[in-house]
């Protein structure tokens, strides 16, 4: 019988010793021969284990160096992290703290590691203990500090200096789980109706036109209609991209980093399939990605393999486009609530390689701009060097750009973006600035 903290543990080391990634270590959970017998219940559970370790990682540490007299050899990591998986249930879900110490302490014998089973009962019933009686607290700003990298917590200080507490907290947070409503099927009336038939309580988002807000998070095999295409999983920030990009029918419109393929969906949408839209990633798994997000919604794009980048890989028709949409690639700080492995593998360094490929990116885009089009350049970032700085970097370089005014009311206007924030606004954090071509 499989043991799920044991399970959990394992993916943990995976994720955060080998820098893996947390979604293609999960994925696997149902793929690989040994793990087949977990039933759906468990594989929930395991995924609540490792997104919880993950998220609150950098305080479960600090635990444990309390709680351990010495640090566990490195041929050990799996015990190490079958204690943080141990301490997350007991500190952070409704599971009988008996059952959390006995069946963490269990995943020791199925590890064949008989003599960590002291040392687990111990540890966990010592924080039992000192928890209840409060000597293991720290303050809450400090607690959401040391759940995030040094550098990311010195980044958000110096470009928010006024809601960092707020954007760490949001991080380690449970967010909210957003529909958007394929209109070219189902109104969102129609469906909140559906959702309602179901028993699954939603309202409509009213930041977004075709967004909708879970008041429990579901599996998608749980939403009516899912499979065929009448709705799909995206945040509020996501959607709000294409609403400002404002496509319309029978524009040539090109989404130039489209993969998952959700945005690129969005416009189709919209456009009720009136539009020529071209979408590009240069990976080659993630364009098979786009194409099974298509398929499933019942939407026809043209989607190629191609550096953004790099105009001449372009596989397109030739002309220009009347709207761009650049998703760019970026550090992923506004997503990290999640996403909790980006605080992980992310590092100081990566933002600095990102910027030149991003300015590389809008500048190839705008020479497929039409005059009088428009490009929506965005990021699901909340550091300033990949956003505003970039922007106006780019309006420095670009004389036929001029920044288009954006507003909405659950985003901070700056001189010529917006941008929203986790634990500020209701939504991820997303930065969009809009640009026009002069004739």
């Amino acid at each position: 019988m499989n043991n799920t903290r044991l399970i959990a543990a394992r993916c943990c080391l995976q994720i955060i010793d080998k820098g893996r990634s947390l979604d293609r270590v999960l994925s696997e959970l149902t793929q690989s021969d040994d793990k087949t017998q977990l039933s759906p219940a468990d594989r929930s559970f395991v995924k609540e284990l490792v997104f919880g370790v993950c998220r609150w990682h950098g305080h479960l540490e600090h635990l444990s160096t309390q709680l351990l007299s010495k640090p566990l050899r490195t041929k050990d990591r799996d015990i190490h992290y079958l204690l943080l998986v141990g301490l997350y249930q007991l500190q952070h879900i409704s599971t009988a703290d008996h059952a959390a110490v006995a069946e963490t302490v269990n995943g020791a014998k199925k590890a064949k590691k008989v003599w960590a089973v002291k040392l687990l009962n111990a540890c966990l019933r010592r924080f039992q203990r000192d928890d209840a009686d409060k000597t293991l607290d720290v303050n809450s700003q400090d607690l959401h500090q040391l759940t995030h990298p040094q550098w990311l917590v010195k980044r958000l200080k110096a470009d928010w200096p006024d809601h960092w507490p707020a954007v760490l907290q949001a991080n380690d947070e449970r967010p909210a789980m957003c529909l958007r409503v394929n209109t070219t099927r189902v109104s969102r009336a129609d469906y909140l109706q559906r959702l309602n038939a179901f028993e699954i309580d939603a309202i409509a988002d009213p930041m977004s036109e075709a967004g909708i807000i879970l008041e429990t998070a579901k599996p998608v095999t749980a939403l009516p209609g899912f499979e065929n295409g009448d709705c799909s999983v995206q945040d509020t920030a996501a959607q709000l991209a294409v609403q400002l990009l404002a496509p319309a029918p029978h524009q040539r419109i090109l989404d130039a980093c489209s993969a998952p393929g959700g945005k690129l969906a969005h416009i189709l949408e919209l456009t009720q399939g009136l539009a020529i839209v071209d979408a590009m990633d240069i990976e080659s798994t993630r364009v098979e990605s786009i194409k099974d997000t298509l398929e499933r919604l019942q939407l026809t794009a043209n989607v190629a393999s191609a550096d953004a980048s790099d105009s001449s890989t372009w596989p397109f028709a030739d002309g220009q486009y009347d709207k761009i949409l650049i998703d760019a690639p970026c550090s992923g700080t506004g997503v990290i609530r999640r996403h909790p492995d980006i605080r992980h593998h992310r590092r100081v360094q990566d933002i600095e390689a990102l910027q030149p490929l991003q300015a590389a990116i809008m500048n190839a885009c705008w020479d497929a701009l039409k005059p009088g089009g428009q490009l929506l350049y965005a990021t699901c970032s909340v550091l300033n060097a990949e956003n505003e700085q970039q922007a106006s970097a780019f309006l420095q370089r670009h004389k036929t750009a001029a920044a288009v005014r954006l507003e909405h009311p659950c985003a901070f206007a700056l001189e010529i973006g917006v941008q929203t924030l986790p634990g500020v606004h209701p939504m991820d954090g997303f930065y969009y600035a809009l640009f026009e071509k002069s004739h």
